[in-house]
């Protein structure tokens, strides 16, 4: 018995110049493989004394043939500037297929339940926006539609053109100040800046009059001696001071 041949039907076609001087084809099995094809038209004129070759004669020729899918395609789309065709599968995927390069730019695998069954290519280059695209940041390159009654929207795009808003976590969240609480702060924080001051001014008073007291084989042996000078000569003032004319008591 005679295995008969396997069927390949075109599944998609499309113009890819404005002349329509260049065709592309898709075309798949039940199984296996679907193979893109490319088509160059030529026009031959007919020998003018006889009037039945006056007519005009399209003359098609193959370019290439390569294998855009290793499954079957179900739909197809072409692009407004005729360099990405968008394939969808009959496993629910999504290819977007670069036409200069002959290969895939990005795969979308089985984004659908079901065979894909119409696919629609962007109909404006990238440069322009389409409704929604300049909130929401993210330009679309093709939209599907299955059996599964959902519907898609595919880009070649890695993020968005919006920043994302960081949201400040509960440990990084200052709180604000009521009114009671301000007006006890303003009061504070004159003393506390006044308090800073002394002690600016305490250290380096230290540093310079009590140099010796404070080196570090002089805390080791004495430590009454620092304390001392500390006490006498940077915080209170005794009366044989010059320049101290009342002592505290």
């Amino acid at each position: 018995m005679m295995k008969r041949a396997p069927q390949i039907l075109v599944r998609g076609c499309a113009y890819g110049d404005l002349e329509g001087k260049t065709i592309y084809t898709i075309a798949s099995g039940k199984r296996g493989a679907a193979f893109l094809t490319q088509w160059k038209t030529l026009v031959s004129l007919g020998n003018n004394n006889d009037q039945q070759q006056q007519q005009q004669q399209l003359n098609i020729r193959q370019e290439y043939r390569v294998q855009c899918s290793p499954v079957p395609i179900s739909a197809t789309s072409l692009s407004s500037d005729c360099t990405i065709f968008a394939l969808g599968s009959v496993e629910g995927s999504i290819l977007l297929y670069n036409l200069e390069t002959k290969s895939v730019l990005k795969q979308f695998k089985e984004v659908h339940d079901l065979p894909v069954t119409c696919l629609a290519s962007r109909p404006i280059p990238t440069a322009l926006m389409l409704p929604g695209e300049l909130e929401g940041g993210v330009n679309f390159d093709a939209v599907s539609a299955s059996a599964d009654n959902r519907m898609g929207c595919w880009t070649l795009q890695k993020r968005s053109r919006i920043k994302p808003v960081r949201v400040k976590s509960s440990s990084s969240y200052s709180r604000k100040k009521g009114p009671v609480e301000q007006f006890v702060w303003n009061i504070v924080r004159i003393p506390l800046l006044l308090l800073l001051v002394l002690v600016m001014v305490a250290i380096r008073d230290v540093t310079v009059v009590c140099r010796e007291e404070f080196g570090m084989p002089a805390v080791l042996l004495d430590m009454g001696a620092a304390g001392h000078c500390l006490y006498r000569e940077v915080l209170w003032a005794e009366d044989t001071r010059p320049g101290i004319k009342f002592v505290p008591v």
